[in-house]
């Protein structure tokens, strides 16, 4: 009788640990702690009129890869504008070398040539023009949000560490889309 109940108190204990266990990734998951913990990135800024429910430790993506994080957000008290830090990891995003006119330089392969992790700037740039743009958009169904990078393409010269990304769209907030429409009836039916 004795060993039955010793038998059931570790099968309950191994469970009971299971289960926490299980909570614990699932907490990892949900706050999107469990990647990219670098701090060995670069920094960009972004300024942007409506920041919605954007938090630091945001993913920073470009074409939905991940490629960094939201590392800080404070306000403009200039201008009234929310700034947001974003570190860029190197290994998804690398930095490029140029050359003296600031044009990329390029291996015999036709490969744009990559400046190792120390390099710095005018010798190397981002990969993302100075025309890139920067979007706060929402994924999935909790509604997280995230800060979305376009590369742009049509400016002669590239962003480099430490700069702004002056082209940006705010949040949309949902609660103006409403009282816009609702304010774009009540228009038409007067």
């Amino acid at each position: 009788m004795m060993k039955q109940n010793r038998a059931l108190e570790v099968w309950v204990g191994l469970f009971v640990g299971l289960g926490i266990a299980a909570l614990v990734v699932l907490a990892f998951y949900v706050g999107n702690l469990s990647s990219y913990n670098s701090n060995s990135g670069y920094l960009l800024e972004a300024r942007f009129d409506e920041i919605g429910g954007l938090k630091p430790r945001a993913p920073v993506t470009i074409s939905g890869v991940q490629v960094g994080r939201v590392t800080a957000i404070h306000l403009d008290n200039q201008e009234y504008r929310a700034v947001v830090r974003m570190e860029i990891d190197p290994e998804k995003m690398p930095l490029q070398r140029l050359n003296e006119q600031g044009e990329q330089l390029f291996d015999e392969q036709g490969n744009v040539q990559l400046c190792d992790k120390n390099g710095v700037p005018p010798a190397c740039s981002t990969i993302l023009f100075e025309d890139a743009a920067a979007s706060i958009l929402t994924a999935g169904m909790l509604g997280e949000q995230y800060v979305g990078l376009e590369p742009g393409g049509g400016a002669l010269a590239f962003l480099y560490p430490g700069d702004e990304v002056r082209m940006t769209q705010s949040s949309i907030a949902l609660e103006q889309v409403i009282g816009q429409f609702l304010f774009n009836q009540t228009d038409k039916d007067q």
